[in-house]
C-alpha cells in the first residue's frame, strides 16, 4: 500500500493538470464549445433599442433565451441612444473598452471597419458560412463586408414607406383607400389635412410629419423625396456631389418647401427627431409620416387607446409626376459588430450571441414583437405571419424598389451637410438653392481624396 500511494497522488496530480489545461484552453474561430465545468463568461450586449420599451421587451426575453441555452455565458445589457452610438462606440473602442457586440445602422458599418473598429469575422466564419451567410440577400451581404472579408452580420432589412392615419383622411374629406401616389397629390393631400380641427382658429392638426433635426434619421426620410424625383447624391464614381442635377434641385425644393413654403409640417422641424415625429402621428397631430417597420409597434405603444390597426395605413412611396425610373426609396439596414480587442472565450461567446440575434428562429421573434424585416430571404420571404401583416406586405414589396445610400465611409459626412441646409432653407435663413449649393461644395471637398489631382467638379 506504501508503494502504491505515490504512483497514485502521481496520477491525481497528472490528471488535475490535464482537467486545467482543458478547462482553460481558448480557441478563436470555428466556434469551439463550452464546455461543463468551465468557468462562466460575460459579454456586454449594446443596443439603442433597448431605449424602447417594445423592444427591450423582447431583448431581455431573447437574452434569456440565450443564456438557458448556454449557461456559460452571462450577458450585460447596456442601453445607448441612437442618436449617440457611433459617437460612444468609437471612444470607447479607441480606448480599448466599449461593449463586446452592438448594433448600428448600416451606413455607419464601413467607417468602423475601416477605423479598426469592429473584429474581422472570417476566422469564426471558417465552416459555417453557408450557415451563417446563405440566407441573407446579398445586397445586405455587401455592406458587411471589405476587400473580401467580413466584419459584420446584417440584421433588420426594410424599405420606407409612407404610413398615414385613415381616419383623418376621412375627416378632410379625402378617400382613406386612395393614397397619394405622386408628390403633386402628396402636396394637395398634405394641405387637405392641415386644419384647425377645434374651430378655434388656430391649426393643430398637419398633412405631414418629418425629422428637420441634425439626425441620423434625417436620411431615411429625405432620400426616399431624392430617389423618387430621379436624383442621386453622388455620381457614379463617387467622385463628386450630384447635387448640381434637375432632379436633385427639385427633390431638395419640394421636401423643404413643405415646411417654408406650404406649412403642411408642424413648427419646430429643426427640432424634431424620429421619436417626435412618431408621437406626433400617435397623438394624431400629424396624418403621414415615412417610416418602416419599427413605425406600427412604436406609434401605437405611444398612444394604446386608439384603434391603430384600422387607423394606420402603410403605402408605397409617392413618385415625381412622369417618373417611371425604378428605385423609389430607400432601404434600412442594420449591423451586428464584435469589438476588435476581445479574444479568447470572450471572442467566442460573442460569436455565439451573433449568430444568435440573425438566426431564423430569432429574426421571426423580433418580427413578431417589433415588425421589423429581416435580412434573411427564409424570413422577409417566407414567414407567414410576416407576409400576411399589412404593413409589411408593402415594405416586402418595395425593397425592389429601394436601394441604399452610398456605402462610403464618408457618408455621414455627406449626409450631415445636406441635413444642415435642410434646416437652412425650412427657417429661411438661406434660400433652397443657395443651401443646396454649400452643401455641394462641401461634399466636393469630402469627395476630394478621391479625385485625380486637377480633376473638377461640375459647378453648381
Amino acid at each position: 500500500m506504501k508503494r502504491l500511494f505515490p504512483i497514485v497522488l502521481s496520477l491525481v496530480l497528472v490528471l488535475s493538470l490535464a482537467g486545467t489545461v482543458w478547462a482553460s484552453g481558448e480557441k478563436e474561430g470555428g466556434g469551439a464549445a463550452q464546455e461543463e465545468g468551465e468557468q462562466a463568461v460575460t459579454i456586454t450586449f449594446s443596443d439603442w433599442h433597448l431605449a424602447e420599451p417594445h423592444w427591450e421587451k423582447a431583448l431581455n426575453e431573447a437574452m434569456s433565451t440565450f443564456e438557458s441555452e448556454n449557461p456559460n455565458i452571462n450577458v450585460e445589457m447596456e442601453t445607448v441612444s441612437y442618436g449617440e452610438k457611433e459617437t460612444k462606440y468609437t471612444t470607447e473602442i479607441q480606448a480599448n473598452r466599449g461593449p463586446d457586440v452592438f448594433h448600428l445602422h448600416g451606413y455607419s458599418v464601413k467607417t468602423f471597419i475601416e477605423k479598426g473598429l469592429a473584429k474581422n469575422l472570417e476566422p469564426f466564419l471558417e465552416g459555417e458560412r453557408e450557415q451563417v451567410l446563405d440566407p441573407n440577400y446579398d445586397v445586405t451581404l455587401e455592406v458587411m463586408r471589405q476587400d473580401g472579408e467580413y466584419y459584420a452580420l446584417p440584421g433588420d432589412y426594410m424599405s420606407m414607406v409612407l404610413f398615414y392615419n385613415k381616419e383623418l383622411f376621412r375627416e378632410a374629406g379625402l378617400d382613406p383607400n386612395q393614397p397619394p401616389e405622386t408628390w403633386s397629390e402628396f402636396l394637395s393631400f398634405a394641405q387637405q389635412l392641415t386644419r384647425d380641427t377645434n374651430n378655434d382658429g388656430q391649426v393643430d392638426t398637419w398633412g405631414f410629419g418629418t425629422i428637420g433635426a441634425i439626425s441620423p434619421g434625417f436620411e431615411l426620410r429625405f432620400t426616399p423625396v431624392m430617389y423618387s424625383h430621379g436624383a442621386r447624391y453622388l455620381n457614379e464614381e463617387r467622385t463628386c456631389s450630384a447635387l448640381n442635377t434637375d432632379a436633385a434641385k427639385d427633390a431638395f425644393s419640394f421636401f423643404t418647401g413643405l415646411v417654408s413654403e406650404h406649412g403642411v409640417v408642424p413648427p419646430g422641424v429643426t427640432s424634431q427627431n424620429p421619436g417626435t415625429v412618431r408621437q406626433q402621428m400617435s397623438n394624431e397631430r400629424v396624418a403621414m409620416i415615412l417610416g418602416s417597420g419599427w413605425t406600427p409597434a412604436i406609434v401605437k405603444s405611444n398612444n394604446p387607446d386608439l384603434n391603430w390597426d384600422e387607423i394606420l395605413e402603410a403605402a408605397p412611396m409617392p413618385v415625381r409626376d412622369g417618373y417611371e425610373g425604378q428605385v423609389t426609396t430607400t432601404a434600412w439596414i442594420s449591423a451586428w459588430l464584435m469589438n476588435p480587442h476581445i479574444s479568447g472565450r470572450k471572442a467566442e461567446a460573442s460569436w455565439k450571441l451573433m449568430k444568435f440575434v440573425t438566426s431564423e428562429e430569432m429574426e421571426q421573434k423580433w418580427f413578431d414583437d417589433t415588425s421589423v424585416l429581416s435580412s434573411r430571404r427564409d424570413v422577409s420571404e417566407e414567414y407567414q405571419p410576416l407576409l400576411d401583416d399589412k404593413y409589411a406586405g408593402v415594405m416586402a414589396d418595395q425593397l425592389s424598389h429601394a436601394q441604399f445610400v452610398p456605402q462610403i465611409k464618408e457618408w455621414p459626412q455627406i449626409i450631415e451637410a445636406i441635413n444642415t441646409a435642410a434646416q437652412e432653407a425650412m427657417t429661411g435663413s438661406k434660400s433652397p438653392n443657395e443651401a443646396l449649393s454649400d452643401a455641394h461644395r462641401q461634399i466636393n471637398e469630402v469627395l476630394s481624396v478621391y479625385r485625380d489631382s486637377g480633376q473638377t467638379c461640375p459647378a453648381f
